[in-house]
Parts: structure tokens; sequence; C-alpha cells
């Protein structure tokens, strides 16, 4: 006969001293028996009685135990007044699914009619699946005598790591798509933008462009048969070849741009759909302009909705008008009549791939202005286009062994422009300050420092050296730069004697040994450690670092000596007294960021730099000991954000020199500056760059390297913080018969006739 419930509260105590009397735990099957192997994973069921130290473990091998007080009928005996004969039933479940799957197989507990019942927590069960973890009493767990019953079948490794990344994964699907949900309410896609930005027009500082702004009107073709049917293809092969699978972000590019920067540690891909560069171009005011992650993701989520909104075709007929391709050119209409005089629809496969090609950097790889650069681009195209299955390979080995031939007109407006060394540099800073393709996508006007007068007179001086001595003396390049130090600004930058011939510029990307006038920065750091210039050093030879240099002949000479006459075995026990680390320290704090490498031969310029970082680097003796970041941009305007259209003051300011933080930093002493100048105008007045005089009390330091591969002068006139930097030699770094005189005669010659 079933005996009734018992009372919770006013039993406990009779239940607590029969469980003490009986308390016993037995089994029909003999579990301490069971041998496992070594980390052999099975559920566990942990049996522990009110009052017992611990509990009793049983592990699961079969798939039905029973529980209860009979030792006749149950698997797992427990001797408690609280549970029934046959309390309750363990068992596998075989038959549960996921998805339409069987899925791992898992153990329930059922209660089988007993008085006192099963709960968890308070509240009572009739069944349950167990998960590891699950605590079950068997009777109320008010009561003193009830028995718990724990579950423990933790999952393996790698299970655990599949549960949480679904959870984690919903979880961020869920917040992504709330967030997604907010943020579409912030824009409208519909309608769109009749019109494309401007171009970006680039003035000297009196506020004349550099190249005429154009002023055809644009034209937008109605339907994607109306362009060549290369373009497509070779635009989707260049840029963004899963096009048509995405929904407009990329995952796979997206994962593959982050491997490869966080692989390199720059950002070298961009990982940008077709649909997220329309995007920051159609709704530039809600992406922004600041290259951060920020601008990413709010490009995102206009390149999602415009996905939702438009077809595909509709999307990629808007990219072929609307991306820009420089020389203030948009679409690919504009630029086919533009570079080839005549319409898109009649392009062929290499003038299609050409104009693909240009989209990376529109306005250094068009094939006017660097024609390899163009080839190379265009090849590349194609070979993606040929691996992509968009043409045979026959078809692209043609297009490859084509000429393009551009049309007149182009290459007359492109070559007619002022400053083209420059004017590149310009594109250069304007991408470092803004940031990959946005610094190419137009409405902006920025403002540089450049003196057309200047400009112009460094341009004739250095064809005029390179002509005259550089023929006798076997120098075929060169390149000179002039910064006013007390901004910063480059007033005329030369990088080279024909853009048409060669467009790399070696003001600011040749990486050149500087000689003699790298001893700047060990003469610079040993006057900051209080070393008097007047003090004296040996010139006998000199061993260091297993190396001999030669000596000065007999004697000794101080600072004023040694700068004048550049004697590197004074220079070198200068460094010496000071330390090498110092040199270098001294070198980037005034504004050298090139490698540079602590050893002897650093001391005569064995490291390579750039003629802009040594002319910066002078500029801060000229500037009282003030460093100033080069730069050739003053300002950068948006000019599709004016109050007045036609008044450029109006527009709203994206960047000012003036407030940029590399700027108006002290990193010398005034009377440090004051010294080195001194020094320096000593080696014009009557030491190694007496050529350079021109009656200004300028100051300034030779250079030459072995077998006068480099010919170096570096120097300015401190009444007016006016610095110049001149560089003369091969690009293939072939020898010279010249000597860094040479270099100071041009220097000059130059500011002879700009510096008033």
């Amino acid at each position: 006969m079933t005996q009734p419930p018992l009372p919770p509260r006013r039993s406990q105590t009779v239940l607590g001293n029969l469980s003490q009397a009986v308390k016993t735990t037995l089994t029909r099957i003999n579990f301490s028996k069971l041998k496992l192997k070594p980390n052999a994973r099975v559920p566990e069921l942990f049996v522990q009685d009110a009052d017992a130290p611990k509990a009793q473990v049983f592990p699961l091998l079969g798939d039905r135990y029973s529980i209860g007080r009979s030792s006749k009928s149950c698997d797992i005996v427990v001797r408690n007044p609280v549970v029934s004969q046959v309390h309750a039933v363990v068992k596998r479940d075989r038959k549960r699914k996921f998805l339409g799957l069987p899925t791992r197989s898992r153990f329930m507990i059922r209660d089988e009619g007993s008085t006192n019942g099963l709960y968890r927590g308070k509240r009572k069960l009739k069944s349950k699946i167990l998960y590891n973890g699950d605590v079950i009493s068997l009777g109320p767990p008010e009561l003193a005598a009830s028995v718990r019953v724990q579950y423990k079948d933790p999952l393996p490794w790698y299970l655990k790591a599949v549960r949480y990344g679904l959870f984690g994964i919903s979880g961020v699907t869920a917040l992504t798509a709330a967030v997604i949900g907010i943020e579409w309410q912030r824009f409208s896609v519909y309608p769109l933008p009749e019109s494309v930005q401007g171009p970006v027009v680039i003035n000297s500082r009196d506020g004349q462009p550099l190249r005429t702004p154009r002023t055809d009107r644009h034209v937008e073709l109605q339907s994607l048969s109306d362009f060549s049917s290369f373009l497509p293809d070779a635009v989707m092969a260049s840029e963004d070849s899963r096009f048509f699978w995405h929904l407009g972000v990329d995952p796979i590019g997206t994962a593959r741009a982050l491997f490869t920067n966080v692989r390199g540690g720059e950002i070298r891909e961009g990982g940008s759909t077709l649909t997220q560069q329309l995007a920051r171009s159609v709704l530039p005011d809600y992406v922004g302009r600041q290259d951060s992650a920020g601008r990413k993701i709010r490009e995102a989520f206009v390149a999602l909705k415009l996905e939702t909104v438009y077809s595909k075709d509709f999307l990629l007929r808007l990219y072929l008008n609307r991306v820009y391709l420089g020389s203030g050119i948009y679409g690919f209409e504009d630029a086919s009549q533009f570079y080839f005089g005549k319409s898109s629809k009649d392009l062929n496969l290499s003038e299609a791939a050409t104009l693909v090609g240009i989209l990376p950097a529109p306005n250094s790889f068009n094939p006017v202005t660097n024609y390899k650069a163009a080839v190379e681009y265009r090849d590349r195209v194609l070979e993606r286009m040929a691996q992509q299955g968009m043409v045979s390979q026959e078809e692209a080995d043609r297009a490859r062994r084509s000429r393009i031939e551009i049309s007149p007109r182009a290459r007359q407006e492109l070559q007619s422009a002022i400053a083209p060394y420059f004017y590149s540099a310009v594109f250069d800073e304007l991408e470092s300050l803004l940031g990959g393709s946005l610094a190419s996508e137009g409405n902006f006007i920025v403002e540089t420092g450049l003196d057309r007068r200047m400009q112009s007179r460094a341009e004739a001086s250095l064809r005029n050296s390179v002509e005259t001595n550089g023929a006798s003396a076997g120098y075929s390049q060169g390149a000179m730069v002039t910064i006013n130090a007390k901004t910063g600004e480059v007033l005329a930058m030369v990088g080279g004697t024909d853009y048409r011939e060669s467009q790399f510029n070696r003001a600011t990307q040749a990486l050149r040994q500087p000689g003699s006038t790298f001893k700047i920065f060990a003469y610079t750091a040993a006057i900051e450690q209080n070393i008097s210039p007047g003090t004296a050093y040996s010139c006998a030879p000199l061993n260091w670092g297993g190396q001999t240099y030669a000596g000065c002949g007999g004697g000794s000479a101080d600072f004023y000596t040694g700068v004048a006459q550049s004697l590197n075995v004074i220079a070198l026990r200068v460094a010496q007294d000071v330390g090498l680390d110092k040199v270098v320290q001294m070198a980037q704090r005034l504004g050298v960021k090139s490698k540079l490498n602590p050893v002897p031969g650093l001391v005569l310029g064995q490291s390579e730099v750039t003629p802009l970082e040594m002319t910066s680097a002078f500029g801060v003796l000229a500037n009282d000991g003030v460093r100033n970041r080069p730069h050739t941009i003053k300002r950068i305007l948006d000019s599709g954000d004016c109050k007045d259209r036609k008044d450029i003051n109006t527009c709203r300011v994206i960047y000012q020199a003036d407030q940029d933080g590399e700027n108006n930093q002290r990193v010398l002493q005034p009377e440090v500056a004051a010294t080195m100048t001194t020094l320096f105008q000593g080696v014009v007045r009557s030491g190694t760059g007496r050529a350079a005089a021109i009656g200004l009390g300028e100051a300034g330091k030779t250079g030459t390297t072995n077998d006068n591969k480099d010919l170096w002068f570096v120097g300015y006139v401190p009444s007016q913080a006016i610095v110049t930097g001149v560089w003369l030699g091969n690009d293939n770094n072939a020898p010279t018969d010249g000597n860094s005189g040479l270099a100071a005669k041009l220097w000059g010659d130059y500011m002879r006739q700009v510096v008033r």
C-alpha cells in the first residue's frame, strides 16, 4: 500500500532520525568493480543522501537505470524513507533530432509514480532531459532527508567551442541586425543624388590651379549595353569578382584584406566592394571622409541598403558612370572620350583594361603621366579576366601585345601641368592625410605652399646643371626641394630633370647616402651635451668598429675647422664622445624617418635618406630649433560643402596644416641651433661650400659619397628661414667625376634668383 506524502516541516525531525538510523546505499550493480580506460569519458550520476559526507558516483554505461529503495527492483538503491521503492528511472534517449539529424544521445530522468516526487528547485517534474550540472531532488528540497542527484556529462572542448560559437554568432547577428535597423533610419538611398562629385583642384600659394580644372559636361549612359562589353567584366575582375554573389559587403574579401593587413602590419588592402565604393561616393556626408573603422562600418551600412533597394545591374551601371578616373574625370564614358577620343561602347579589350587599371591611383597610373605603370596595371587586369574566364587566354595575350594609343588632346593637357613632381607629391600626401581611395574621390580644393616663381627657377636651374656640368662630370639626374622652415611648407620641388621620361620623384622617394651632410646630427648632439665647439680633437687615424679611418694630418682640429673642411676623423671622434645612439636619436628628432644603422659609418652618411628628409632637418636649425613637418598641403577644403560656391573661403575646412600636431615642436634649444648655424656659415665662407656663397649670411653643408656617386649641398638663409636641399647623381648609382662643389654651385645659382 502506498504511503501518503510526508508533510515537509512537521516530519523533518522524524525523517532526520530515521535517515540516520537506516542510512546506507546498496546497488544491484557493483559499480565499484567497473574499471574504465584512462581518460574515458562517460556520463556520471552523483547521488548524495541528506547527511552523507560526499556523493557516491555511478558511471552510466548502459541505457537504463532505476533508482529507489528496493534492492530487488532498482539498480541504484537509496535507503531513505523519502525515497519510494522505485522512485525514478534514468534512461538514454536515442531518438532526439535537431534539424532532422540525430543529435548526441542524452539521458533523461522520469518519475515512476513516487510518493514524494522529483524536483528541480521548487518545481515538481514528471521527466526531464539531463544536461551537465543538472541537480534533481528525490523529494521536496525543503525536506531535511531529501536526496540530491546531480548529472555530470561535460561536453568535449570542440563541442563546447561549437556551442558557444553558435551562441556568439546568434548574438552578434541579432545585435548587428538591430544596429543596421537603427542606422538605416539615419539616411536615405532613394532618390540618389543626380550629380557626381567635383574634381580635386590643387592651387599654388597664390590661388592659381596647377592644372586647368575640367569643364566638359559629364555624360551618364542609361544602360549597361551602352558600354563596351569588356568594361563591366574588367571592373569586376579587378575590383570585385564576387559582385553578383554578395549583398553589398563581401565577407571573403573583407577577411582576406584583414588577414593581409594584420600580417603586413600596415594597410595594404581595403576589401571594399563596388557597392561600398559607391556608398562613399553617393552619401559622403553620412559615410564621412576620415580613413577610420567607423567610416568603413558606415560604408557597409549604406552598401547593404543600396543592395536592398536597387538591382545589381543598376548599381554596376551607376559605378561605371560615376567612378573617379583622374584629372577631374568621372565615369568611363568621359574617360574614354578624354583618353581615346571615342565612346566607351567602342573600347577594345586593351583600352577597357587600361582604363580599369587606372582605378587604384587615377592621377598616377594614367598612360600619359606614367605609361609604364599604365601598361603594368592593364596587364594585371587582363590576367585576372583570363583567370576568371571572362576572356580567353589568346584574347588576353593579343591585348597585352597592343600599344596604348592616347589622344593628342589628353597628352597635351596632362603634359602642360605646372610642377608635375610637386603635383604628384600632393596626391601622395592627400592619401596619407585622408586615407586610401577617399583622397581620389574628388570634391576637394587643396591649397598648397607652392611658389610658382621658385618652382620655375628650380626646374630651370636643375635642368641647366645637368645639361652643362652634368655632361662633363657624369651625372644625369638630380633633385631639389625648398622649404619655408617657419611653417614647413614646401615652396618648390623638382624630382628629376623630365617628368615625362620618369615619374620617379627623387626628392621624396629616392633613398641615397647623404655623405657628410649627415654630420649635422653628430655635431648638434655634441653641442646639446655642452661639448664646446672650440674643443680640439686629434687628427690622427682612428680605428673604430674594426675599421680604420684616415686622419687629417698632424695636430688637432676643433668643430669650426672640422665642419668647414668636412674632416671625417674629427666628426667620428665627436660621435664617439656623444654615442651613436644619441646621433640616431638626434636625426630622428630633426625629422629623419628612414631606417638608420648605428654603426660608425652612419656619421659619414652611410645610411640612406631622402633629400626631403635632409632638407627638413636643416630647416630645424634655420627655425631656431623648432621643427615643422615638411608638407605640400596647407589646407584641404570640401568644395561640396560651401555656403557660397563662388568663395572658396566659405567651404568647410577638412584639414589645416597649422593645426597639425606634428608642427611647431621645439626639438632644440635656440642657442644650440644658433651655434650650428655659425658652424655651417663657416662652410660657405671658407670651407667646402664656397661655391654656394650669395652674400646673405647663408649656412650649409656639402656631402659626397664613395666614388662621388652622390653629390649634396643643403643650406639655408638664416634671416629668411628658407632652406634648400640639392642632390645630384645617377639613378643607376654609377660613379661621377664631380664633387659636392657642383651641388653647392647649383644651390647658389638658384637661391640667388629666388631669395630677396
